[in-house]
């Protein structure tokens, strides 16, 4: 299911369910806070986005993307102080008990929201591609707001790795790479950091892994030695130097981390065949 889908319906139901909810309950209802509602309806994104990796319904990179996305959007959204909602007093209209008003709103709510979003929204920005195009400025400017507050606070390096993400994905080598190396001591202990590091050394390289960057991608694997980016790109650099045996032990390896029958779990089989008939091993039945 698409994760805008998925994310707006969260939203809606929340909203809906907030303001419901003191009609169908005598007396006064607590205060919400909006950061712990952002971060409810974020972790249950995040939840939707690792099931779907999960399922091989999205690539790494498309993960990958999403998630650093979804991390702005947090730190965004919790970030900036904001009071908590005033509670709702049980209230009976003249003309409407409390659970016609609850049924009112529930079912005018969303109706309302998809109308206004029709008329005045981006329908089109529902697809992945047109979403990532629509989303650039406002990306940048998160991004920005991230890179502020690290400079103000630079002791944080998952910020750093976070901002170095975040500026991979926009395209942004040499600022990526500055952030990536801001992280100190962290580069050097977590595989998921070292083999992004890794993969934007090899991307300034014109795609030659070879290197700074297969060290790091081995340095990765000795500390996760299952780790799925660290196994594809040394079989990768093992198929381009020719060394198909090795390539066929990485994506082997590779290929039992992976839903079997997913998109990315056919690919690593159609390129675990041909590097088993180059090294004259045979495809597998």
């Amino acid at each position: 299911m698409n994760l805008f889908i998925v994310s707006a319906s969260l939203l809606t139901l929340a909203v809906v369910a907030w303001m419901v909810w003191p009609l169908l309950r005598p007396g006064r209802g607590a205060g919400v806070s909006p950061d712990a509602l952002n971060a409810n309806i974020h972790r249950e994104q995040w939840r939707v986005l690792e099931s779907d990796l999960a399922r091989g319904a999205i690539t790494p990179s498309d993960f990958e993307a999403s998630r650093d996305e979804l991390q702005l959007r947090l730190l965004d959204d919790v970030s900036t102080p904001q009071p908590a909602s005033p509670a709702s007093p049980h209230v009976r209209p003249v003309f409407w008990t409390a659970k016609r008003m609850a049924v009112m709103l529930g079912l005018s709510i969303p109706v309302f929201s998809v109308m206004t979003y029709l008329q005045s929204g981006t329908p089109a920005a529902i697809d992945p591609v047109m979403t990532a195009q629509a989303n650039d400025h406002q990306m940048n400017q998160m991004i920005e707001a991230l890179a502020a507050k690290l400079r103000a606070n630079p002791d944080n390096p998952k910020g750093w790795a976070m901002l170095g993400r975040s500026y991979k994905v926009m395209g942004r080598w040499a600022e990526a790479e500055q952030a990536f190396l801001k992280t100190g001591d962290l580069l050097m202990y977590d595989p998921d950091l070292l083999t992004d590091y890794a993969d934007l050394l090899a991307v300034k390289a014109d795609n030659n892994i070879e290197g700074r960057p297969l060290e790091l991608v081995s340095q990765a694997l000795a500390i996760n030695p299952k780790h799925p980016m660290g196994l594809m790109m040394s079989g990768v650099a093992a198929y381009r130097r020719q060394d198909y045996k090795l390539a066929v032990t990485q994506w082997e390896r590779l290929l039992d981390t992976l839903e079997p029958g997913s998109p990315d779990a056919q690919q690593v089989e159609s390129d675990l065949n041909n590097a088993r008939a180059k090294a004259k091993m045979g495809e597998s039945p």
